[in-house]
């Protein structure tokens, strides 16, 4: 039988590993979170951040970012969303960026979503963080359109999307 997408067990993925959020986590991750634009900027206290992150939904699948045994940021994801994944939430503390943490886990939720035949990868990103968008650019993401007022009134977030390689198939 093949493994679900987005299994809650260690991923090996490189730069990082992905490892299953746990309860005795979240205090310290959500404080580090917090202190992370855009969150920091707009304001989202580490008790916000903890309660988001102890909230089952149906579909999340979260995990502590880990490098050397040592927590090095936060993963959100949401699946099934719209014929793919939806990145929730990426965040990379600032002694593990620019360590190719990003890449790794877009390249790896293009191989999980392709386990269940997925066409694409979602996310926003707040319309001032110019980095961000252009990281995303860099991985294949289009920007599909600004959702106003969605996470504070006043900035739009923007919609984006990377498309997946459609699965070829053998000539008959």
């Amino acid at each position: 039988m093949t493994e679900t997408p987005f299994a809650p067990r260690r991923h090996a993925l490189g730069p990082v590993d992905l490892v299953p959020l746990t309860q005795e986590s979240i205090p310290e991750l959500a404080a580090d979170v917090a202190a992370l634009d855009p969150w920091k900027r707009i304001g989202v206290a580490p008790e916000a951040w903890a309660a988001r992150m102890a909230k089952a939904t149906p579909g999340g699948h979260r995990f502590v970012l880990e490098r050397e045994g040592a927590a090095v940021g936060y993963l959100s994801i949401r699946h099934p969303f719209m014929r793919g994944p939806y990145l929730e939430t990426i965040a990379v503390f600032p002694q593990a960026q620019g360590h190719g943490i990003a890449r790794a886990v877009i390249d790896w939720m293009a191989a999980e979503a392709a386990k269940d035949g997925e066409r694409e990868l979602w996310l926003c990103v707040t319309e001032w963080n110019v980095r961000a968008r252009a990281a995303y650019a860099a991985l294949g993401f289009v920007e599909v359109a600004p959702l106003a007022d969605l996470v504070t009134d006043g900035q739009s977030e923007i919609f984006m999307r990377r498309t997946l390689p459609r699965p070829t198939t053998a000539a008959r």
